[in-house]
């Protein structure tokens, strides 16, 4: 039995992954940024990642718990653990390489990187180049999809229409905007390793707000050329480890990359998969 420390326990990812760790009979223990309570864990508060005393917490954590691995699944905590690579005494953290986490932190630069790379992708742009709406439609086309470029969860998440296109003063380049894709969505959910990849696909049956926004059903399905983009797209960004990546297909049902994750998805309680690779590489299966 392990000891496994693992972030974010009161969010979707958090819970997913506890849970399995409990029924492969490892010792959990959890810690958010807001009180958590769930049988066989026990919960920890930390300030939130950006607070500069999230790392001094979780260091404390971390020396009095002795964890053999650190499973982080907040989007804003990545770059940080993964900036601290060998400074880290606490256990081994689940966690990509620097570059690779930064590029996926900033979904702008992480479209940059992968059209440098030939990946196939939605159009996308800044708000500042995409100020009328006759320019939005030219280069992108209507509807289009807004959404923050650190950001996760959904969150400020929107589909635009010609006759909603906001005002040029109220633009900011903190968004990124995409070519809204309307064909079928998918969470590819990944691990990549020394002795290759492990790859599920896992089709959105249900979003939350109808055709974007988290899924809220999901099922396991065999789809050979979303998981090829997908591991693509992580390979191309350098990243190792586990990825939650976003992909729909076009209306000729071409598969096109939406967004990288560099940590565990919501739903990879249906990709168990996934976690039996991260443990069997650092040999806590």
């Amino acid at each position: 039995m392990a000891t496994i420390l693992v972030t974010g326990i009161g969010g979707p990812a958090g819970r997913s992954v506890a849970h399995l760790l409990l029924a492969r009979g490892h010792r959990v223990v959890g810690v958010d940024m807001q009180p958590a309570n769930m049988p066989g864990i026990t919960c920890h508060t930390v300030p939130a990642a950006l607070d500069p005393m999230f790392l001094p917490a979780l260091e404390k954590l971390a020396q009095s718990v002795q964890p053999d691995l650190v499973i982080p699944t907040v989007s804003e905590e990545l770059p940080i653990l993964a900036a601290i690579g060998d400074v880290w005494n606490f256990g081994r953290v689940a966690v990509g390489n620097y570059l690779a986490v930064a590029l996926c932190n900033d979904k702008f630069h992480t479209c940059l990187h992968l059209a440098s790379q030939g990946v196939a992708l939605p159009r996308f742009d800044l708000p500042s180049r995409l100020d009328e709406a006759e320019t939005v439609g030219a280069r992108l086309g209507w509807p289009c999809l807004g959404k923050p470029r650190v950001g996760r969860g959904g969150r400020g998440v929107r589909l635009y229409q010609p006759e909603d296109w906001p005002p040029p003063e109220s633009l900011e380049d903190r968004m990124i905007i995409q070519e809204f894709v309307p064909g079928q969505e998918y969470a590819p959910n990944l691990h990549l390793g020394r002795n290759g990849a492990t790859i599920v696909v896992l089709e959105k049956t249900s979003l939350r707000d109808g055709v974007v926004g988290n899924a809220v059903a999901v099922r396991r399905v065999e789809a050979p050329d979303v998981a090829a983009v997908a591991l693509e797209a992580c390979r191309a960004l350098g990243l190792r480890g586990v990825a939650d990546v976003d992909v729909r297909r076009r209306a000729d049902g071409t598969p096109v990359v939406l967004e990288v994750n560099a940590r565990f998805g919501a739903n990879v309680g249906q990709a168990p998969e996934v976690l039996d690779a991260l443990l069997n590489e650092t040999g806590l299966a």
